[in-house]
């Protein structure tokens, strides 16, 4: 390199040789930077399609569980564990399998509802009702009437349908067995109670009805306020929706903003709040077999009409805008549907499969065993199976 001083300063002038030199080290970096984003983006890639489809070729016992089983038992995945309960008693397992507590009551055909740390045990048709709470402490009490739904708040607060002599009545019950509400709804002004779903905060709850007229059938969807909305209006009814030629046998509140009505051949989606309206309806054209819902997602099982595929059944989830995000065309026989986070599991008499909403397979399994009954737990990959002599909980490997 040549140097030259002028005033005071210096200049420096690269040689021609110098010159080429810097040029194919920068042209070398660039090729390097590129090389490595194309890499970089190759390994994300590969990561996203390994998750999307990534598969389990195993389950591991953790734990076998011996207990005296019904025919009633049932479970459902509650907080960090599971909840196992039928109409001698209840008991609360952790993520391990281990169990916390266990409290005993007699309640026949047991129907169970929770949210946040509440559980609520009812008899189907029957007078009694247990509450619990997350460290199992337990109040006991009975209605006049039959009941035939029943819902809970996170506070407490318990929503019964009961069936009367002369109609139905929709009554409210503080987490001190306290009537909060009675509202009488009849045939002739409401129609026939199908379903009914509470809010988390306890203060909203929504009500499907088949309206009969003559030879013309149609469905009312019924929102009731019970603070301050609710009492402007004097009756506590805020507002209500009425479809023709379909029935709706399942509602749900998705959130603390949004309300699902599955109906027989739709799902209509409704923004709650002060005001209700409805904000998206899907047109379902195949019959549905089954639905379940979370505060998320909901998902059904279709059956194809055996024209278009070979498979016979179609699982769809959407989310609670009602945008669609996982269909998946299987064929094995099930008897029950369970909606996870971001999975859905099917089971049947001996049959156990996991999707994910990308419509994967993840696992599927044919066991020996007949299974009486599946649940979610509160860890990833975890589920409890139960046989007709013991329950065994499961995690995919």
């Amino acid at each position: 390199m040549e140097q030259k001083t002028k005033s005071g300063f210096s200049l420096y002038i690269n040689s021609n040789e110098n010159f080429q030199n810097a040029l194919i080290l920068e042209q070398r970096k660039k090729r390097y930077r590129i090389g490595l984003t194309i890499a970089l983006m190759i390994v994300a890639v590969c990561s996203i399609l390994a998750y999307r489809y990534r598969t389990y070729h195993s389950i591991k016992v953790v734990k076998t569980i011996s207990k005296d089983l019904t025919e009633s038992f049932q479970s459902f995945s509650y907080k960090n564990g599971t909840i196992c309960y039928s109409e001698d008693g209840i008991y609360f397992l952790d993520g391990n399998g281990n169990e916390k507590w266990n409290r005993t009551y007699s309640i026949k055909n047991p129907e169970a509802s929770y949210c946040g740390d509440y559980i609520v045990i009812a008899s189907k048709n029957g007078n009694e009702i247990a509450l619990l709470d997350d460290c199992g402490q337990m109040k006991k009490f009975s209605v006049s009437y039959p009941i035939v739904n029943v819902e809970v708040a996170k506070q407490g607060v318990i929503a019964l349908m009961l069936h009367g002599d002369k109609g139905n009545y929709i009554e409210l019950y503080d987490a001190a067995q306290k009537k909060l509400v009675s509202i009488k709804v009849t045939a002739s002004q409401n129609g026939y109670p199908m379903d009914i779903a509470l809010s988390a905060d306890g203060q909203n709850l929504m009500v499907s009805y088949l309206v009969v007229d003559g030879i013309n059938v149609k469905s009312r969807i019924a929102f009731y306020n019970f603070g301050t909305t609710g009492e402007e209006k004097g009756d506590q009814l805020i507002s209500g929706f009425d479809f023709k030629d379909c029935v709706i046998p399942k509602v749900r509140y998705m959130g603390d903003s949004k309300a699902v009505a599955a109906a027989d051949d739709k799902l209509i989606f409704f923004k709650t709040g002060r005001t209700i309206s409805k904000s998206n309806t899907v047109k379902i054209s195949k019959t549905i077999k089954s639905i379940a819902v979370n505060d998320n997602y909901i998902g059904l099982v279709l059956e194809h009409d055996g024209k278009s595929t070979e498979e016979k059944y179609q699982a769809v989830v959407y989310n609670k805008s009602g945008r669609r995000v996982m269909k998946h065309d299987f064929s094995s026989e099930y008897t029950k549907v369970l909606l996870g986070e971001k999975e859905m599991v099917l089971a049947g008499n001996y049959h156990f499969s996991v999707l994910n909403f990308n419509g994967h397979e993840m696992y599927q399994k044919d066991f020996k065993k007949r299974i009486s009954n599946v649940s979610l737990t509160g860890k990833k990959r975890r589920y409890l199976i139960t046989y007709e002599d013991n329950i065994n909980l499961l995690e995919l490997r």
